[in-house]
């Protein structure tokens, strides 16, 4: 039987919550909160990347916050400290994507080892699992800060395949995240790829295994 990683925010979670979240907090348009929203995700991915690459480390939940904090100055606003911890806090309350559960659940009966592989760090991702109605499924949960780098660092999927005690190559990735991916598939894991919005294949690093339009599609690919 397989081990299966599954990326936590994007893949099983949706994270519009948090663009609700700008809404409720900050009563902008419409139209500046999308501009919000990309520019706090991209920011905060570009954050991952650069630390990883300067060898430097920080927490996910700061890396989180200090995205925030950029995009808020980038476009001349300046919520009081809860305010944007309100914000933050759209991160503990989001929606897993409909048959998330019923999907892991259905792997773990087949025999499959099933965890989260995210960055988030471990308090992050326990409290989101929980509220998410996740853990009862999952076989543990494997954050990034373990090895005090980031995704898509090949430290972070091999410390997966340790933790699970499974050989690299007998793990999958799950992600919706093609960069993600990538990097699992650069380190050994086999991977899949939720594509759900039907994006060309990555032009580097080695290609996918399986391809899904959503996470139930993953039941047809898992051997």
């Amino acid at each position: 039987m397989a081990a299966i990683c599954f990326d936590m925010y994007g893949t099983l979670c949706n994270t519009g919550v948090v663009v609700d979240r700008l809404v409720e907090e900050l009563e902008v348009s419409e139209a500046l909160v999308t501009q919000l929203d990309t520019s706090w995700r991209t920011k905060q991915l570009e954050y991952t990347f650069q630390l990883g690459l300067m060898d430097e480390y920080e927490p996910f939940w700061q890396v989180t916050r200090d995205a925030l904090d950029f995009t808020l100055a980038r476009y001349d606003l300046d919520p009081d400290n809860e305010t944007r911890l309100r914000i933050m806090a759209g991160y503990e309350a989001l929606s897993p994507f409909p048959g998330a559960i019923d999907t892991l659940a259905e792997l773990q009966d087949a025999g499959h080892t099933v965890a989260v592989l995210s960055n988030g760090n471990p308090a992050m991702l326990e409290s989101l699992a929980d509220e998410a109605g996740l853990s009862n499924h999952l076989d543990a949960i494997i954050s990034a800060d373990e090895v005090e780098t980031y995704k898509p660092a090949a430290a972070v999927y091999e410390n997966a395949a340790a933790r699970l005690d499974t050989p690299i190559e007998d793990c999958w990735l799950v992600s919706a995240n093609a960069w993600d991916v990538t990097g699992a598939g650069n380190a050994g894991m086999q991977t899949c790829w939720v594509n759900r919005i039907h994006d060309p294949h990555e032009r580097i690093g080695p290609g996918v295994d399986a391809v899904v339009p959503d996470v139930p599609g993953v039941l047809a690919e898992v051997p």
